[in-house]
């Protein structure tokens, strides 16, 4: 019930910015709050005094309000006004719609000068259990009432997640033409084939990339960008890979290798020291994979999300945590 009393009077908020006699809309919270004061005071020169504005505006904010609404909202009684049928079913909506907004206007103030609450950060799920979780450790030795809400997604759905405001900043890979978000690298990781360690591959001492189109292969979905790195790495060297299953995680494609479903080309992460694989390079010269911080470049972001930001632009993780 409390819910929907309060979607109720937001919506009458957003109705007045349209309809209310005042164009620039900055008399229409204020007409509630007004109605509400001259509700508990029963008294317009009262409330006028205690608002600290003359009684005529307060008579129009009211008499607006009431042509706005279309019902009365007071009636008089003798010096006092006490309110109508309609303004006593009116009143406990506006009280706590106001209360809840007021609530919401401190909890902000005080987040904006203290150093606590939360951050919201989505990440890939390489950079989970090691990276990310490690600039956290370093972050709460300094501010240690400061919690973290950490969600593994792809980078295709990360971006949106920032856009929208459900993560404060991400770790990802860079996506072209997002001109509202800002990408820092912060971490390389090297692009490896991966075997078990009796698996044929395993026993070369070297090997051309074209083997690699002898072995089912198994990597990451082409619809993310490390994905699509690792096609066209292979596509440009004339190779056409037996492709058999696809992950978005370097956990499910490890766990793929080691119950022999073939060998697979991922970024080398502290998650393979787990398995008895052979880690073996690329044997081409390539680019490494290069994760990035990304937060939007013009939202302006609470005291304690700017100040984690900072932190992380401050620190050189490329050189304390590469793998």
């Amino acid at each position: 019930m409390y819910i929907y009393k309060f979607y109720y009077i937001i919506l009458f908020y957003i109705r007045l910015n349209f309809d209310t006699f005042e164009k620039d809309g900055n008399m229409n919270l204020r007409q509630l709050y007004y109605f509400k004061k001259s509700a508990e005071l029963q008294h317009f020169t009262k409330t006028a005094s205690e608002l600290f504005i003359s009684q005529p505006s307060l008579s129009y904010a009211v008499s607006s309000l009431e042509n706005e609404l279309g019902t009365a909202l007071f009636q008089k009684q003798g010096r006092n006004v006490v309110l109508t049928k309609s303004g006593k079913e009116f009143y406990p909506y506006i009280e706590t719609a106001l209360q809840s907004i007021e609530a919401g206007v401190a909890l902000l103030k005080q987040r904006s000068v203290c150093n606590t609450g939360k951050i919201d950060i989505g990440t890939v799920p390489a950079l989970a259990g090691d990276f990310v979780s490690q600039i956290i450790h370093d972050y709460m030795t300094i501010s240690p009432d400061i919690s973290f809400n950490l969600l593994t997604n792809d980078t295709k759905n990360i971006i949106p997640g920032i856009k929208s405001g459900i993560y404060d900043i991400g770790f990802c890979s860079k996506i072209d033409n997002e001109d509202e978000l800002e990408f820092v690298p912060v971490l390389t990781q090297e692009i490896v084939v991966i075997s078990k360690n009796d698996h044929e591959l395993a026993k070369r001492k070297k090997f051309d990339l074209s083997a690699l189109k002898d072995y089912p292969l198994i990597t990451y979905h082409e619809n993310i960008p490390i994905g699509q790195t690792i096609r066209n790495i292979l596509y440009k060297n004339n190779i056409t890979p037996k492709i058999k299953h696809t992950f978005d995680d370097e956990a499910s494609i490890a766990g793929m290798v080691s119950r022999d479903f073939g060998i697979a080309i991922v970024v080398n992460t502290p998650l393979l020291k787990l398995y008895n694989f052979s880690i073996m390079p690329l044997p081409i010269p390539i680019h490494p994979r290069v994760v990035y911080l990304a937060y939007l470049n013009e939202r302006s972001h609470t005291e304690i999300v700017s100040n984690f930001i900072d932190f992380i632009l401050k620190n050189n993780y490329i050189d304390t945590l590469k793998i």
